[in-house]
């Protein structure tokens, strides 16, 4: 099994048709320092471009700002119409979604609202009514808020969301927030075979011109590799979003007339049957992948 970047790489450049080997993307070859160029940006673009089950992550967030200033030692200041903000995680690629449900016993993040865990039980089975239920989507938002910058001496160009002069937030009416997320995964030990497999002809297709002219079928000859490493990334990512997809549990909301009516006996606030119908998103879904040819799948 390939385990390394380098792994990666070689297995890249063999499908661009380069007769060369790296030992390391950083050792200062030109085809590593070509691979070093475009592996973060490949991985990261991939990673958003499927639901993968084996990036799947589920994290409480870390409260920055609570609108109705219930929270000791966090801002007030929470940009509307919601009512808290909080810390977009440093390793999501794709924020999915972020569930309804409240009184999960998730544990509480320091600074957090700590939600008292006397939950109505089910007459069924004795269970909190929060646990074994589907996760239902609530209405988020992404943005930047200058009142949270990075602080003194962070090496903000280095930590995903950070910056002097603000940094991003997730927008929520959801106490304790919980996030189902997309989460960067650098190590191909834990990839899905898919997604290895289109990782490698993705990234074959994005060195396949800037290292023509070491290709063993010329210049000529890299453009229609670029063209077929392009098809297969398609087809694999193709397949992978089909299995993934059947695979996970629903993230998002049919629109039914009946639901659209009612006004009662649901979670949240302004709410639409279950979920509330305010300003922002259900679930993040997938990207579409921008390819070396200028095409979009």
């Amino acid at each position: 099994m390939s385990s390394l970047p380098a792994d990666i790489g070689n297995l890249a450049l063999d499908a661009a048709g380069v007769d060369f080997m790296v030992a390391d993307l950083q050792e200062g070859t030109k085809p590593a320092q070509v691979l070093l160029r475009a592996y973060g940006q490949c991985l990261r673009q991939l990673l958003r471009a499927a639901p993968w089950d084996f990036a799947r992550a589920q994290m409480p967030l870390v409260l920055l700002g609570d609108a109705t200033g219930n929270t000791a030692n966090v801002s007030t200041k929470v940009q509307a119409p919601f009512t808290y903000a909080y810390q977009y995680p440093n390793d999501c690629m794709k924020l999915r979604f972020i569930p309804w449900n409240e009184g999960q016993i998730t544990g509480t993040p320091t600074g957090n609202i700590s939600i008292s865990t006397t939950i109505p039980l089910t007459t069924a089975t004795g269970i909190p009514n929060a646990i074994g239920r589907r996760l239902r989507p609530s209405r988020f938002l992404i943005g930047n808020d200058p009142n949270y910058p990075s602080q003194n001496g962070a090496i903000y160009w280095e930590v995903q969301g950070q910056s002097p002069t603000g940094s991003t937030v997730i927008m929520s009416n959801v106490k304790q927030a919980t996030a189902i997320y997309t989460r960067f995964m650098p190590y191909p030990t834990t990839w899905d075979p898919l997604f290895r497999a289109a990782m490698v002809s993705f990234l074959a297709a994005e060195i396949a011109l800037p290292l023509a002219k070491m290709s063993v079928v010329g210049a000529k000859g890299a453009l229609a590799l670029r063209k077929e490493n392009i098809e297969i990334a398609k087809a694999r990512i193709k397949e992978a979003r089909v299995v993934d997809g059947n695979e996970q549990m629903a993230s998002s909301t049919i629109a039914v007339d009946w639901m659209n009516a009612r006004r009662s006996g649901g979670w949240g606030q302004r709410q639409n049957g279950f979920c509330d119908d305010g300003i922002g998103t259900y679930g993040g879904g997938y990207d579409s992948l921008a390819l070396a040819d200028g095409s979009v799948f």
